[in-house]
């Protein structure tokens, strides 16, 4: 009998909208199955989901531990973040690309990253050069 392979978890997390001073609405998304390397590019990921979180439950929303979660009063809309079994492809502060790392435990604030200002970017090309 084959063993079935666990399900490797990575997600993506934004911080939606500021709903009053103890609530946000977080929008998140697992990795698509069988992708091992990927950026911010909306075709690696599976449909976004909703959750409201409050200063109690965030840490476990963004799948961290609460010493390693960013402090409830600088969370702001817009912040992305990365968090699960991925490691970190070239150097943190800028890196090429992220991979699927089995065992791994990593969580990385991305929406300041060059990585995704170039995902945007070839975005607005593809877009406006359709047109």
């Amino acid at each position: 009998m084959k063993k079935k392979l666990r399900k490797v978890r990575v997600r993506r997390i934004t911080v939606d909208e500021k709903l009053s001073d103890d609530l946000f609405r977080f929008v998140f998304c697992s990795l698509k199955e069988g992708v091992e390397r990927f950026s911010d590019q909306s075709d690696k990921w599976q449909e976004e989901q909703e959750k409201l979180v409050n200063p109690k439950n965030y840490s476990r929303i963004l799948y961290v531990k609460k010493s390693e979660a960013p402090a409830w009063g600088t969370l702001q809309e817009g912040q992305v973040y990365l968090s699960g079994e991925f490691e970190i492809i070239g150097n943190k502060k800028n890196p090429e690309d992220f991979k699927v790392s089995l065992g791994q435990r990593n969580f990385l604030r991305i929406d300041e990253l060059d990585i995704v200002d170039e995902t945007v970017k070839s975005l607005y090309s593809d877009v406006l050069g359709r047109t």
